[in-house]
């Protein structure tokens, strides 16, 4: 092992490991809303809805991540004329196949909560987006907070994919300095660590967030 043959490619790393950022940060932002929004919308008693929304849950989770990321960035070219970045398919598919495990994970924390306090709530004269945002879903947060983590750290993993088409995240930055040093072991090395240093920092903050949740 000679570690030395990477240090003069410290930027590309560097510049790789930002955009891993970006588009996990982009794509999290995206899960995360519309996992809300789809959660809150499931457990409306509306089957034809419901239905649709099983649907399109089944399918991120019945279709392959890579799968869907190569469609997105080569098929809509070809489906509607329009050149679509990089960077903008990999934040949708990442971020619509993460909203896909948040709403189920959320469905299953809110349908969790008690139905007297859905009682409670009604009988207060509270509207339902309000009864929702200030009592369900709080009390729903506590119960699925390390499976969200878990997701969180999913898509993180998962963004390593987006080398795959090309865009220049840590795993294509290890790609590139493999190809020019024909050294494979070091580049995807100093990868696999600032991963892993990552990974750990997110539970550090799921346990410190679990802990606070629990005292409050």
């Amino acid at each position: 092992m000679d570690f030395s043959v990477v240090v003069p490619y410290e930027s590309l790393f560097w510049s790789g490991l930002l955009v891993t950022l970006e588009v996990t940060g982009a794509a999290l932002v995206l899960a995360f809303a519309l996992g809300a929004v789809i959660a809150v919308l499931k457990v409306l008693p509306c089957r034809p809805l419901r239905a649709v929304l099983d649907f399109y849950t089944s399918i991120f989770r019945g279709v392959p991540l890579i799968v869907l990321l190569f469609i997105a960035y080569f098929a809509t070219p070809q489906l509607t004329g329009y050149k679509i970045s990089m960077f903008t398919a990999s934040v949708l598919t990442l971020g619509l196949n993460g909203s896909a495990t948040v709403s189920e994970t959320l469905r299953g924390g809110i349908e969790g909560v008690d139905r007297g306090q859905y009682d409670a709530a009604r009988a207060l004269g509270l509207s339902y987006p309000t009864m929702m945002i200030r009592i369900i879903i709080p009390q729903a947060l506590r119960s699925v907070v390390p499976a969200l983590m878990n997701e969180v750290i999913t898509v993180l993993k998962s963004s390593s994919l987006v080398a795959t088409i090309g865009l220049m995240d840590m795993m294509r930055a290890a790609q590139s300095v493999q190809a020019l040093t024909y050294r494979a072991f070091e580049p995807f090395l100093v990868v696999a660590v600032a991963y892993y240093l990552i990974v750990m920092a997110l539970v550090a903050v799921g346990k410190r967030l679990e802990r606070r949740l629990r005292e409050s």
